[in-house]
């Protein structure tokens, strides 16, 4: 049952563009009521009464009730910096307050807050009477409450989450720091309601087992957890990539309809594509799966008999490389271990993995091993030449990328820039730069087809571009890749083929701006697989092949809902053939405007051409086996950077940093203002 009149709730949310005015706004803060002492209660994690005014403290200006759960993902990433602004604003009078609603076990609060190393106070509310005074529905949400006990402030920490699971681009606006000066200063607060992203509040109390619950019409045990093995806990168990874990039915009954709301909104399972062809991916749930779910919350989530489980293969080991490829030959350890700060934003690093053997390398097989697969979101994989790995980490190998003082890392930074030039590739054609294969949650080893090898070239070292993410807390990650070589050679090599989207740049405002790039295929192929690639503005993306004497294209992969930080490989079930002159299509659609809340720019500006994950590109990589190289000079990706190299030279028309300058004697020289090591031009 629900804890709270969601209408009434919703009314100050639609009447927030009226208070934005700083007349209207500070009228609603001065007409306030003051919440009577009594509802603004709560109790200590041992029992105890904790009134208000000792909330306050006998100097206090205004009490930030933090509203959190231990296991939410975002009352974990917020902890250190709720933590950070409490110390901050503590010697003027500003008290921060835990508040934990729904809680099971004490010990579990104070785990999270030694875990995290939170030092303000958190307590308890476990009869909602602060969350309802309030008006709290989520965490994180804080509420700044003054000394005369009105709200002045309510929502977001900051804007880094107006959307569940997706993460605004840029910098993010500190609105809690924000209403906090605000209220020191004596003046209105800018904007004193925010809309927050998190975990449901009013999650239903957990149901009692009863003997009837094994005659449902559908059990966990029977219905429920046979979904969750299958499409679920490869990512959600301990020490994955998920928030939380969804094993045991405690979990299932806690997390369900969050999980629900998720899988509505096609986030969950991340990386849904649309295709005519069988990628090796997680299908999203089926209409009846979803209706399944439903109805088991519908029922008061009866547990059921355990002898009901249907068998369930074990889960893989995701702490080890793939077991049935046996013991890889070469196993490469990560020079020096990655650490990552509490918070900031996230990191893109190129980790070098050294190799630098005299001769080539034929593969069967190569895998990426994160250590710490709640820091690794996602990896690309890779070899370049050892000098440029060398030119590479002394031109960006310092601290650029890192936000916060504890972050340290070897190799060199990629803010989604190559961060070195493009070696040309060897006299038979082979490339020495290139991705071979990627990580994300759930992959594993990727394999070259029987027939065929993946070749790293003499003299590279493997290169990791590596996609960290903060929890909240110090991470650090020790990687590994494994190696497993080809028993025999194999005539047949696989190729990286490089799509370029052709444009210069997305002007401001635009919903549905399309660009599409194509590529001809040379000769007879087996495509492998693909990696789509765009940065912020997409909104989807597209892949199609036409098949000569074919009269409609097929289309090979279709991202609905494109999301920057799931950029995963798909590799097909089984190589697909396809013969020479098929033309392959890429189409993206970018939304440049407001309403886009993966926009890197407030308000939005043109979005040129370029590699920054500022800028915009599309790029997807396709994976082919051939006799031979299909691409031995680099055509590809060379064709991409002419495209860059011209929107560059556009924006410098554009914007007035030209390269070029008369002098006032009419000779031509280098502008003063040029910076060949400024990668926006």
């Amino acid at each position: 049952m629900d804890r709270f009149n969601h209408k009434a709730w919703l009314l100050p949310w639609l009447a927030a563009g009226a208070l934005l005015a700083t007349g209207a706004a500070a009228a609603a803060q001065t007409d306030a009521q003051p919440i009577p002492a009594a509802q603004l209660a709560l109790r200590s994690l041992a029992g105890e009464a904790i009134p208000f005014a000792e909330s306050l403290g006998p100097d206090g200006r205004a009490v930030c009730f933090a509203f959190l759960h231990p296991a939410c993902p975002l009352a974990q990433e917020y902890a250190p910096v709720l933590d950070a602004l409490a110390d901050e604003f503590a010697g003027q009078g500003i008290r921060f307050v835990g508040v934990v609603c729904e809680c099971d076990d004490p010990g579990d609060v104070a785990a999270y807050r030694g875990e995290f190393g939170i030092t303000f106070p958190i307590h308890l509310d476990t009869d909602f009477a602060l969350a309802e005074a309030l008006d709290a529905t989520t965490t994180p949400e804080v509420v700044l409450v003054d000394n005369e006990r009105r709200i002045r402030y309510a929502g977001r920490i900051d804007d880094r989450y107006k959307i569940r699971g997706v993460m605004t681009p840029g910098d993010a606006e500190p609105e809690l720091r924000n209403a906090i000066e605000d209220l020191l200063a004596g003046r209105a607060i800018r904007e004193p309601r925010t809309k927050p992203a998190g975990c449901p509040l009013d999650r239903p109390d957990r149901p009692a087992p009863s003997a009837a619950t094994s005659k449902a019409s559908v059990t966990f045990y029977r219905d429920v957890l046979p979904f969750l093995h299958t499409q679920c806990q490869r990512c959600h168990s301990p020490n994955q990539v998920g928030p939380f874990s969804l094993l045991t039915y405690a979990d299932a009954v806690d997390w369900m309809e969050l999980g629900l709301e998720e899988i509505d909104a096609r986030r969950m399972p991340p990386a849904q594509i649309e295709s005519d062809l069988d990628f090796r991916v997680v299908k999203p749930p089926t209409a009846a799966e979803v209706a399944m779910l439903r109805a088991w919350v519908a029922a008061g989530k009866p547990e059921g008999d355990p002898v009901e489980t249907p068998k369930l293969e074990p889960l893989p080991d995701y702490s080890a490389f793939q077991e049935d490829l046996g013991p890889p030959d070469i196993v490469l350890e990560q020079t020096e271990p990655t650490q990552i700060g509490a918070h900031g934003n996230d990191v893109y690093r190129n980790i070098i993995f050294p190799l630098d053997r005299g001769e080539d390398l034929r593969l069967r097989a190569i895998q990426f091993l994160p250590g710490n697969r709640k820091l690794v979101h996602h990896a690309l994989v890779g070899h370049l030449p050892r000098e440029t790995v060398e030119e590479a980490v002394r031109d960006h190998g310092g601290r650029e990328g890192f936000d916060h003082p504890d972050d340290r890392a070897g190799g060199f930074q990629d803010p989604h820039g190559i961060g070195f030039r493009v070696p040309p590739p060897r006299d038979d054609g082979q490339p020495r730069a290139v991705f071979v294969s990627g990580f994300v949650p759930g992959v594993r080893a990727v394999a070259a087809p029987a027939d065929a090898n993946i070749v790293i070239p003499a003299g590279c070292d493997i290169v990791v571009q590596a996609h960290y993410v903060r929890t909240g807390k110090l991470e650090t990650d020790s990687s590994r890749v494994g190696i497993w070589l080809a028993e025999r050679p194999s005539p047949k090599v696989t190729s990286m083929i490089y799509i370029s989207g052709d444009f210069a740049v997305v002007p401001p405002g635009v919903t549905d701006f399309r660009v599409t790039g194509s590529y001809t295929l040379p000769a007879d192929a087996d495509m492998l697989g693909v990696n789509p690639h765009a940065h912020q503005l997409a909104r989807w993306v597209e892949l199609r092949a036409h098949v000569p004497g074919q009269e409609k294209p097929l289309l090979l992969l279709r991202v609905p809902q494109w999301d920057y930080n799931w950029q995963s490989p798909y590799n097909l079930v089984k190589p697909m053939r396809f013969p020479a002159g098929t033309r392959f299509e890429a189409e993206v659609s970018y939304d440049n405007s407001a309403a886009n809340p993966r926009n890197p720019f407030d308000p939005p500006q043109h979005v040129w051409h370029n590699e920054r994950s500022n800028d915009e590109m599309l790029l997807p990589m396709f994976a082919f086996v051939s006799e031979k190289p299909l691409d031995p000079k680099g055509n590809t990706f060379k064709k991409f950077y002419e495209m860059i190299v011209r929107a560059r030279f556009l924006r410098r028309m554009v914007e007035h940093h030209y390269k070029y300058v008369a002098d006032p004697q009419g000779d031509i020289r280098i502008s003063p203002d040029y910076d060949p090591e400024d990668h926006r031009y």
